[in-house]
């Protein structure tokens, strides 16, 4: 009688709980878009429609009328899990605005530092018009990105995620 009782108040609870959490994931995302794009009058959804497994939706950013930006939500693998991250693409300058990371399951204090803000800056500002590699030391090029000390896994997952956001960007806006 008590575990019947306890399972009906855990489902009961998790039904009032399930749109709250869902609304706070909707906000985290939007909020999102304006840290990877800040620029943006407005931000339009659309289903992904190519075949790349990595990219899961992409979000047009609008000055106006007119696109300003391509924000992509990439899911790719990493050590511990999924990785859930958005990368925002400047169309007139073909570079990299913001990489944010909504949702990891990497390991604590190595992998975990994918998250962290002195981690996704090193992608802005790189240019979309090459594949970015990472390395172990300090890049010596433009299109390197040092990957995190002893979470090289990681640090590959997340550059390989953003790279396939980069070609499918480049595919839509490379001849602009």
């Amino acid at each position: 009688l008590v575990c019947g009782v306890s399972a009906f108040l855990i489902a009961y609870v998790n039904q009032i709980t399930v749109d709250v959490i869902t609304q706070q994931k909707l906000d985290a995302k939007k909020a999102g878009y304006e840290e990877v794009y800040p620029d943006a009058s407005e931000y339009i959804e659309e289903e992904y429609e190519g075949t790349d497994p990595v990219i899961s939706a992409v979000v047009f950013a609008k000055d106006g009328s007119e696109d300003a930006g391509v924000i992509y939500t990439i899911v790719p693998s990493g050590y511990n899990g999924t990785i859930e991250a958005l990368v925002g693409f400047d169309i007139e300058t073909k570079k990299i605005t913001g990489v944010k990371v909504l949702s990891q399951a990497e390991t604590a204090g190595l992998g975990a530092n994918v998250q962290e803000s002195w981690f996704t800056a090193r992608f802005a500002g790189k240019s979309a018009e090459q594949e970015l590699t990472v390395v172990k030391t300090e890049p010596g090029q433009d299109n390197e990105v040092q990957a995190i000390t002893a979470a090289t896994i990681t640090s590959n997952a997340i550059t390989s995620g953003i790279n396939a956001a980069r070609s499918d960007f480049m595919a839509r806006y490379g001849a602009n």
